[in-house]
């Protein structure tokens, strides 16, 4: 919490429609003032987007400043549209940010029902809903997601891809 609100965070490279601007726009919206969103990665041209009550970031200058804002925030939202397999859900769980994220591409992958939630419909209202059963409740500890975040490390991850690809093969690979 920063003064007293719940802070809802968003992280992204560039922010457009497709990574879930308008959805964070719509909850300054309807979001009460118990909540103060932040967004990391904007500019110009999205400051001008942005009401009054979001906090725009532009970038951080070093990777601690970032680790700092992901760890301050109650919850991270990534309301993508479209994603691989989106390291921002990794990192804020690293930081031992719970993680709130649509069903699109690998990101249902990375929570597990200790970290966080994985939202089915992009309707706002039921958004708003998860943000404040998520932050009042409380339910999410920082250690359960950091503990998340330490099993999908790169390194371990493909050690299972070759087990995988092994046990495909007949352990002829």
């Amino acid at each position: 919490m920063i003064n007293k609100k719940y802070v809802i965070l968003g992280v992204a490279f560039e922010w457009e429609e497709r990574k879930g601007l308008d959805v964070f726009i719509d909850l300054a919206k309807c979001l009460n003032e118990e909540y103060q969103i932040i967004l990391v990665g904007t500019d110009d041209r999205v400051d001008k987007l942005l009401p009054e009550n979001i906090m725009s970031i532009h970038r951080t200058h070093n990777q601690k400043e970032l680790v700092e804002i992901y760890s301050v925030a109650d919850l991270f939202l990534n309301p993508t549209r479209e994603e691989n397999y989106p390291t921002v859900n990794i990192e804020a769980l690293a930081c031992g940010t719970p993680v709130l994220t649509f069903n699109t591409g690998g990101s249902p992958e990375i929570i597990d029902e200790n970290c966080g939630e994985v939202i089915y419909s992009g309707e706002i209202m039921e958004v708003a809903s998860q943000i404040e059963h998520i932050c009042k409740k409380e339910k999410y500890k920082s250690v359960d997601c950091i503990r998340r975040a330490s099993t999908l490390e790169r390194e371990m991850k493909f050690l299972e891809y070759i087990n995988l690809y092994q046990d495909i093969c007949g352990g002829n690979g």
